[in-house]
């Protein structure tokens, strides 16, 4: 869904129309089946996210076992609610909130074989990473900022990909339109409508058997345990629009 564009033109009747046309961006949207996936990123990838500065930093990969821990029979799943969409610079906030309330009540994902598939033990994951690379007389400890990370009232957080939902192929689709057009109206004095126009994208870049399609993550905060290691507990409370948004950022 790299190439996912969607085309807003004024019409003829919007008066004083800042641009003939905008095209979102889709790049690592948020939706309910997950993060898209439009970075290629694998299970295992780890980030460290600086909660003061709100910015991703993109780490190592965390070895994950070759097949997951869970896997669901390949059926029929659709990604709704789509958000976190960007837009090209310059456009009227407005007519950005409504753009994007249409697509988020209009536009879904249908996914083709979709299964999910989900990794369990990720803190022991990571902590035989940490020892495996403390044995390779690796500095661990300073590459992934752990003694920072492990400080108290460190605002360093991790995030790393914990599951994926592969499918053979994905389908655009969005309702109350004709002929893979929306129409919206424009907020404002000047009112109006304009038109979102999907009827080109195929989602070609989520095609082919078992794409990694969507990501699901897991927000961990390191701290020091009884026997002075570095240990994990799970963030509760992170939604995926927060984490779409920072992997868009990096």
């Amino acid at each position: 869904m790299r190439n996912l564009q969607i085309a807003i033109t004024c019409l003829a009747l919007v008066s004083g129309c800042q641009s003939s046309s905008l095209t979102p961006n889709f790049d690592y949207a948020s939706t309910n089946l997950g993060i898209y996936n439009s970075g290629l990123l694998n299970v295992g990838q780890l980030f460290i996210w600086d909660t003061g500065s709100n910015s991703l930093t993109r780490l190592d990969e965390v070895p994950f076992p070759p097949e997951p821990s869970s896997r669901t029979p390949p059926t029929t799943l659709v990604a709704s609610n789509i958000s976190s969409v960007s837009f090209t610079a310059g456009l009227d906030a407005a007519v950005k909130a409504s753009a994007s309330a249409a697509i988020r009540d209009n536009v879904s994902i249908t996914v083709l074989n979709g299964s999910r598939e989900e990794y369990r033990s990720t803190i022991s994951l990571i902590s035989n990473e940490i020892n495996r690379r403390r044995s390779a007389n690796e500095d661990v400890d300073n590459s992934w900022l752990l003694k920072r990370a492990a400080a108290q009232n460190s605002g360093l957080r991790y995030v790393i990909v914990r599951g994926l939902v592969t499918s053979d192929k994905a389908e655009l689709n969005a309702k109350n339109s004709r002929g893979g057009k929306l129409s919206i109206t424009v907020p404002g004095g000047k009112g109006g409508s304009a038109e979102i126009d999907l009827s080109k994208e195929s989602l070609a870049s989520c095609t082919g058997a078992r794409s990694p399609c969507f990501l699901s993550f897991l927000v961990l905060r390191a701290f020091y345990n009884e026997k002075g290691n570095y240990d994990f507990e799970p963030v509760p409370g992170v939604t995926g629009t927060v984490i779409s948004e920072l992997l868009k950022a990096m």
